[in-house]
């Protein structure tokens, strides 16, 4: 497996483990509790920003590779890539919603759960479409060649939660974690 596919491979797992724990504080959010705002930030930042800056134009590297070469599936790239657009939308009108309750503005319960529900649903069902679909088309079309084209073109930040940790920037996030780690 090309080492750039690896770590797409882990990134998925790793955010599939952050979306069933804001899963959870949804779902007591939806039960009356108030679940902790500032893990939810936290999280929403790191998905925010580690998506955006080497997740997704890593991902889009590929998926334009993929559409240069003529992929009979095209459609598959143009939605996946578009939708990495559309997530970081998602996600930053859920943190507004997060911040305004953090603001004490008037917001319905409703509507804060149903956007962070929404964001949850779609990037579960486009991490989907990347795994059962795009990813196996590109390993069958891309070359070995291709593939240490795009590891050079890749973005190469590290990982600041799952690689090389920076517990300042996460403070909550990787205390929640590393006890979900304890035995």
């Amino acid at each position: 497996m090309p080492p750039v596919m690896t770590r797409l491979g882990q990134d998925h797992a790793r955010l599939a483990r952050l979306l069933d724990l804001f899963e959870e504080l949804l779902d007591r959010f939806h039960e009356g509790a108030e679940p902790d705002y500032e893990l939810m930030s936290e999280m929403l930042e790191y998905m925010d920003s580690y998506s955006d800056i080497v997740h997704h134009p890593t991902e889009d590297l590929i998926f334009q590779r993929i559409l240069d070469k003529g992929s009979e599936r095209h459609d598959v790239f143009e939605v996946l890539m578009r939708q990495h657009r559309v997530l970081g939308q998602l996600n930053k009108r859920f943190r507004q919603s997060l911040d305004g309750i953090l603001h004490e503005e008037v917001l319905l319960r409703e509507d804060v759960e149903a956007h962070g529900r929404e964001l949850i649903s779609t990037l579960r069902s486009h991490m989907r479409l990347e795994d059962e679909e795009a990813f196996p088309i590109a390993l069958a079309r891309l070359s070995a060649g291709d593939w240490t084209e795009l590891e050079v073109m890749a973005p190469t930040v590290e990982d600041p939660l799952f690689g090389n940790p920076d517990p300042l920037r996460y403070r909550a996030l990787y205390a929640q974690l590393a006890a979900q780690a304890e035995p």
